[in-house]
């Protein structure tokens, strides 16, 4: 599984924090374990050194590769203009912005807190403009090639109406719409 290293810096914004953490080859082991009896085990934890993005001390998102894999169609396929709903740690930013062919990218967040936390890393390259707006409210002023909604902290079932609302939404404002794990929320919320 890949992995995407940010440049970030340790900091706290209201009940948001980004810090590192460490993994060691036991807890790895372990997690492999769980994930197997689970039947997950493309989302197991590898070995290494990570930062994780937190709400009220509950973790909101990392940069392990199971997430990171969770985002990498999407990474492949994006091009030309990019909105993206959800600025996180800006994992999908870095990985875009190396991308050639990613002309423009613009990031939806709510949290103005997570913009002062993380947008800094990110706001140096000029394809990069972060609108502090909620994404069901956000009124866009350019058609997007692709978009990109991940504004969830779990992958549920409760997602998939919110995720159908948001691809309805910028039907006529992206090209090509996808969202953090639906296909499994959609499956979660038949199930």
């Amino acid at each position: 599984m890949p992995k995407i290293d940010l440049d970030l810096k340790p900091g706290k914004a209201g009940v948001w924090e980004v810090k590192p953490f460490h993994i060691s080859e036991n807890d790895a082991k372990w997690d492999r374990v769980r994930c197997a009896i689970n039947g997950c085990s493309e989302r197991a934890v590898r070995a290494g050194d990570y930062w994780m993005l937190t709400e009220n001390g509950c973790l909101y998102m990392s940069n392990t590769p199971a997430e990171v894999n969770d985002h990498m169609s999407f990474i492949k396929q994006a091009e030309g203009s990019v909105l993206i709903a959800g600025l996180g740690l800006g994992m999908v930013i870095k990985a875009l912005l190396e991308k050639p062919g990613v002309t423009r990218i613009v990031v939806v967040e709510k949290s103005k807190d997570v913009i002062d936390l993380v947008g800094w890393a990110y706001t140096c390259d000029p394809r990069v403009e972060i609108v502090h707006a909620d994404i069901f409210e956000y009124k866009p002023k350019e058609h997007f090639d692709y978009a990109w909604f991940d504004i969830w902290i779990d992958i549920d079932g409760d997602n998939y109406p919110e995720i159908k609302r948001l691809h309805r939404r910028f039907a006529r404002h992206a090209t090509v719409k996808d969202s953090w794990c639906r296909k499994l929320c959609r499956q979660r919320y038949y199930d």
